[in-house]
């Protein structure tokens, strides 16, 4: 019955994801999910078969650092799959999984705190009914989140309340489970970092706990260990993320939405009641309430405090926790439901009439058909899954004591209306799954897209820029031109997905400023123009794009009208230009100059001044971007000895240099670049983003360069810059190694014990 009860909370689930399309071989859409394709299949084509999971692509920003900052697991499981399902199908199928082992995994949490089967499948029906939630849509957890493309938080949500409960059984009940723990943090780390972050946070008050200092570290410390071949270069390398300065949130209205207001006073209930039972229950309540301090602590902090702290662009966006504060919510209220239910079954008498429980089956059948039957967009067959308890009273031959069969039968009746009662709030998120799940194929513009991405693969290779525009979520999402590289290897798309993970980013949203008429201008902040071809041209040629595609009709016009476009091929709406022929990589004309950050006395009224900050070198290289007399005078981040110091965009020397040159035979690869250059030591423009990977043969640097490039001084005239494993990387993976093995020997132990 216990099995069964959880199945149906994960079926109900499953029900509103329209599993027969999940199925379905095509390419699946929506939001960022739409885009989300392209990396496992990129690690599947290029990553793995060269013995990596952290690389380079060139597909996105210019090149940037793949699942250096995102999180590998989920994907390798679609790779995985991929090896016996259709691509699309792996995909799909990985999307859903966090959300189906949302209920087993609270169930798991609940059993490790001790309590009964019954009040534990409470505990996983109102996980499910927690990700029905629909008033937040990118946070994540929830089945709206999923859609939108956070399936990676899901994952490691459902992971990290399994470390959660494996840890407190680990230090409380026997030694045994620590290897368990450890894996499981390692899966919930390799899914998603935020999840791991507050889940570790939250049992910090195990330390308290008896064998909880000892248990615990080992815990955290071999969980990193297994991890460590992403972890130690994420950790080392964060600084060079974008920061996307997203505003903290602040309404109350976000905090309480009206969703959780029916689990608020059971929740309260389980809470009380659970603690007083076990004090097991400490860290989930800690976790549901660490949300609540960090979503007002930007705001709270006094202001005479250092900017660290009262910054409230901080890149851990107060958002992305509160997931955890309402499935606190819904998890403690199914705690106090399923305590509150065994009290009253324990009032039962040991044997009863048959009838009493054929009557219980009969009106909790009853009423829980009636709830799905009223929820409009809940699946047909869930209306008849709450309709068995009523056949079985109706029909069935009572054999059990009345006592167990009310018991039993209870429980599955309340997993049926709790889970089946989230559904209650349903409204769009069976057709976000459905938008989704047809894919980019069953788009009625599926026509118009195939053909632009046939055209584009028709021509020369080249970065290609596209006229960023909301509308075109017509084709399955507005990201949908994100795709080029994954249509066609050739041609990068200079906008892409993983914002943070590329020092580009902020560059590339202000290049698609000047050249969309709709732009998003997503990192609050920067200074945006509206559109502007002859300035978005100068730009776009810093980042050698060769293709520039319009959709609007404005757009359009504009291009045809200028001179420097030439019209090479057409797929209605969309007209793909051709820009002036560039290089990806340049010799220098200026000289080049190093910054040596100056001192910026902040203007402040408070009482108390704020603290003088220099630059970053990010914030000067936006400073010298929007001069465009500048573009051709590059400033690095540090070189020579003999080149020029400059603390602001005003210092930067227009000094010409002697000698030039040529550059041929340039090719861009995965994770190679060559050239042959007659400019040997003239300092040369390499158009790929920087990443301390990279690293030169026959020549000195490469240096990080406005805006966000490479600048290296041939000391040969064939010069390879290759992106190689590191320290990081290698310590890393060393502890993996070592982690592992110890979880074999681990396992091995028991074995040859049992």
């Amino acid at each position: 019955m216990v099995l069964l009860g959880v199945v149906a909370a994960s079926l109900i689930v499953l029900g509103v994801m329209n599993p027969h399309l999940i199925v379905a071989a095509n390419t699946p859409s929506g939001g960022d999910m739409g885009a989300h394709v392209l990396a496992p299949a990129y690690l599947r084509d290029a990553l793995l078969p060269t013995g990596r999971v952290l690389g380079w692509s060139n597909s996105w920003f210019a090149g940037f650092p793949i699942f250096y900052f995102y999180f590998p697991l989920p994907s390798l499981v679609i790779v995985l799959l991929d090896t016996v399902l259709p691509y699309g199908v792996a995909f799909k199928v990985v999307t859903v999984l966090g959300l189906l082992a949302m209920p087993p995994a609270a169930y798991v949490l609940a059993r490790s705190l001790r309590f009964s089967r019954l009040t534990s499948m409470m505990a996983a029906a109102a996980a499910a009914a927690f990700v029905f939630m629909e008033s937040y849509t990118i946070y994540g957890g929830n089945i709206a989140s999923t859609l939108a493309g956070e399936f990676s938080y899901s994952w490691s949500f459902a992971l990290s309340l399994v470390y959660l409960g494996l840890l407190i059984r680990a230090v409380r009940d026997d030694r045994k489970w620590v290897p368990w723990a450890a894996a499981a943090l390692a899966a919930a780390a390799l899914s998603h970092v935020l999840t791991t972050m507050i889940v570790v946070l939250a049992s910090v008050p195990i330390l308290l706990w008896r064998h909880g200092a000892k248990r615990a570290p080992v815990v955290w410390g071999w969980g990193f260990a297994i991890a460590g071949f992403w972890a130690l270069p994420l950790v080392i390398r964060i600084g060079l993320t974008s920061d996307m300065a997203w505003s903290p949130l602040r309404e109350w209205y976000q905090l309480f939405p009206v969703e959780i207001w029916i689990m608020l006073l059971p929740a309260a209930v389980g809470a009380v009641w659970g603690l007083r039972r076990t004090v097991r229950l400490a860290p989930v309540i800690f976790l549901t309430l660490i949300p609540l301090l960090y979503y007002w602590l930007p705001i709270l902090l006094p202001a005479w405090l250092p900017e660290i702290f009262t910054n409230p662009r901080w890149k851990l966006w107060n958002g992305r926790w509160l997931p955890f504060w309402y499935f606190g919510v819904y998890f403690l209220g199914g705690i106090g439901a399923g305590l509150g239910l065994q009290v009253l079954l324990r009032r039962l008498p040991e044997r009863l009439s048959a009838w009493w429980p054929r009557m219980l089956l009969l009106v909790g059948g009853g009423v829980a058909y009636a709830v799905v039957s009223q929820v409009e967009r809940a699946p047909r067959w869930a209306a008849f899954v709450a309709l068995v308890p009523f056949a079985i009273g109706l029909l069935g031959s009572v054999q059990l004591p009345s006592r167990v069969m009310a018991r039993s039968m209870a429980a599955l009746v309340g997993v049926v209306v709790i889970a089946g009662g989230g559904l209650a709030g349903v409204s769009f998120v069976d057709g976000w799954a459905r938008w989704n799940y047809v894919g980019y194929e069953g788009k009625e513009g599926w026509a118009e897209y195939q053909a632009l991405m046939t055209q584009i693969d028709q021509l020369p290779p080249g970065r290609v820029q596209w006229e960023a525009n909301s509308e075109l979520n017509r084709y399955g999402t507005p990201m949908a031109l994100m795709l080029f590289p994954y249509w066609s290897e050739t041609h990068p798309s200079m906008e892409g997905l993983f914002f943070e993970s590329s020092i580009t980013t902020p560059f590339h949203f202000l290049n698609a400023g000047e050249t969309s008429f709709k732009p998003s201008n997503p990192i609050p902040g920067l200074r945006y123009h509206s559109f502007d071809l002859d300035r978005g041209l100068a730009h776009l040629a810093v980042y050698d794009v060769r293709y520039y595609v319009t959709f609007t009709d404005e757009a359009e016009a504009e291009a045809e009208a200028h001179p420097a476009l030439a019209e090479v091929g057409r797929a209605d709406p969309f007209v793909i230009w051709e820009l002036p022929a560039g290089s990806l990589v340049d010799v220098a004309s200026k000289q080049p100059a190093v910054y040596q950050p100056e001192t910026v006395a902040a203007a402040s009224s408070q009482t108390v001044p704020a603290p003088a900050r220099p630059l970053t070198f990010n914030e000067f290289a936006l400073e010298w971007y929007d001069d465009l007399e500048l573009l051709d005078r590059w400033v690095v981040e540090e070189g020579p000895a003999d080149w020029p110091r400059v603390g602001s965009v005003s210092e930067v020397p227009d000094l010409a240099l002697a000698g030039s040159g040529a550059v041929t035979d340039v090719r861009l690869e995965d994770h190679r670049i060559s050239f042959t250059t007659t400019a040997v030591g003239l300092p040369h423009l390499v158009k790929v983003s920087y990443f301390p990977n990279w690293t030169a043969e026959g020549a000195e640097g490469p240096f990080r360069a406005t805006p966000s490039l490479m600048v290296v001084i041939p000391t040969e005239s064939d010069v390879v810059l290759e992106f190689r494993r590191t320290a990081a990387e290698n310590v890393g993976m060393g502890l993996t190694v070592i982690g592992l093995a110890l979880l074999a020997l681990s396992g091995w132990r028991r074995r040859k014990a049992a």
